[in-house]
Formats: C-alpha cells, structure tokens, sequence
C-alpha cells in the first residue's frame, strides 16, 4: 500500500482499489473490519497468488451481500432478476458467467451481526459441489447466521444454473458442510478471521496448483511399491494410520488452531 500525497487515503501498489481512513481505523485491534478491507484482501489474494488462473474466484462482498439478502424463490422470473442483479455487479471479473470453469469460490457471508467465510468447491470427480462453511464463532452465532450462508449457496447456484444451463443443481447440491477452524475470542474479530481462514486456504490451494498434486497423484505417493524376491509386484499403503493423517484432499480444507495467525498480527497483515 501506498499513501496519496495530501492524504489519508491508502492506494494499492498492484490494483486500482483504495481504503478510507475509516477503513484504516477499522484495523486496529478491537474494531470491526469494513466491507471494503474484506473485498481489498481478496482482491489481493487473487492479484498474489491466482491472477491469470480462472478456476479461483474470490466474491466481493456486493454479489455476496446479495447472495445472502434475496430470498429464495425457485420461480423462472425470480432467479432470471437475480442472476441479471448479480451479473450486473460482476463487471469487473465476470465470474459468474462462466460457472463451470470455477474449481473455488470464495464468499464473505455477512449475517446476523456477524461474517463468516462460506467456500463453493467444485471437484472433478465428485458429480456435485460442495459448500463449505468457515465460522469463527460457532458456539455463539445463532441459526439466523447459519441460515444466511444457506440462502447464499442456493441463490449462488441459481445464479450459475440462469448463466449456464448445463449445471446441475439438486438437493444434495444445496448441502452445507460446517468445517471446524480456529475460533475467535471476542466479537469483534469476525471478519478478521475471514481474511485468515481465506488466506490459509489460498495458499495451500496455490502451493498444490504450483506442484501440480491431484488427489490421484496423492494416491500415488502415499502407495509403497515392492517386489518379492520371486519377481512378483506388491503394492502397500505406505501410511498405516488413516485417522492420523488423512484424505490428502480432505486435509487440504482443515484449518487447526496452529494453522492460525494471531487476529491483531493478521490487522497490521493486510495492509502490509
């Protein structure tokens, strides 16, 4: 970041986005981090790790807030208004156009006071996406905040079925799977953790991308090839303990306290 000459205002170095002081205040420890920080930090996870690759998106907070807003209505016109409303909002990346070119999604879900971190995942060999849920609060956010990440996913999936009528949308679609993670220690860190949880992610899905890893690849390395003294090929698991260091892919979307970042250090983070 980069300040105007004569002014408060912060300019980013690498895109055309610039935080207000108010967005600047919002940092520091105790205050509630603004709309625009969220959208600035995952517009910086794009530019960082996944500029030219389309298979990750990461939703402003616009088209996310509308998402979770709209209530859900499976009717022609109603899904036709919202896919038009959310399209509109899309000029700058154009995401929700092309649905079945994104492997990852990134949504900030704001509702009921309070933000959370909701993930679309799209696997090649799984017939349907999964949704997953990042919630820093879990054992004191109530169900109308659970409720506002489901009305985001259904309304989501409305909007790439009216882009894009070859996807497949059912009731298995609309599942929402509640991941556990780090856990905040007051109520004001919400959209702090947000950013955290999104960047833990990304940089694992970037180290993956640049490795070229696919889950069949993971297979591979776990398996131990040995021969017989005969000649004859055996093949063994090389890992005994399934529960101690599971699915590669699973474990790729599990977030443990050590995985965390202090909440103050990842403030003065995201401006750095």
């Amino acid at each position: 970041m980069s300040q105007n000459p004569g002014s408060k205002h912060l300019q980013c170095r690498h895109f055309p986005m610039t935080l207000s002081p108010s967005d600047i205040d919002a940092l520091r420890p105790g205050e509630w981090v603004t709309d625009d920080v969220i959208d600035f930090y995952f517009k910086y996870l794009k530019h960082k790790y996944f500029r030219n690759n389309k298979k990750y998106v990461y939703i402003p907070v616009t088209i996310a807030n509308l998402l979770t807003e709209r209530p859900v209505d499976n009717s022609s016109q109603h899904i036709k208004d919202l896919a038009s409303d959310a399209n509109a909002l899309d000029i700058e990346t154009q995401c929700l156009k092309k649905p079945r070119s994104i492997r990852v999604a990134f949504l900030p879900i704001f509702g009921d006071d309070h933000w959370s971190l909701l993930v679309y995942r799209n696997v090649k060999h799984r017939p349907l996406p999964e949704f997953l849920h990042f919630n820093s609060h879990l054992g004191s956010t109530r169900e109308n905040h659970t409720q506002c990440a489901r009305t985001a996913l259904i309304n989501l999936l409305y909007v790439f079925r009216e882009n894009d009528a070859s996807m497949m949308i059912s009731k298995e679609s609309y599942r929402l799977v509640v991941k556990n993670c780090p856990q905040q220690a007051n109520g004001n860190d919400c959209g702090v953790f947000v950013c955290m949880n999104a960047y833990v992610l990304t940089a694992r899905l970037a180290k993956r991308e640049k490795e070229g890893v696919s889950p069949l690849h993971a297979l591979v390395r776990r398996m131990s090839v040995s021969y017989s003294p005969g000649g004859r090929k055996s093949v063994e698991f090389a890992e005994k303990n399934p529960d101690k260091d599971g699915d590669p892919e699973e474990m790729m979307w599990k977030i443990k306290d050590k995985d965390a970042i202090r909440p103050d250090d990842m403030r003065a983070y995201i401006t750095n």
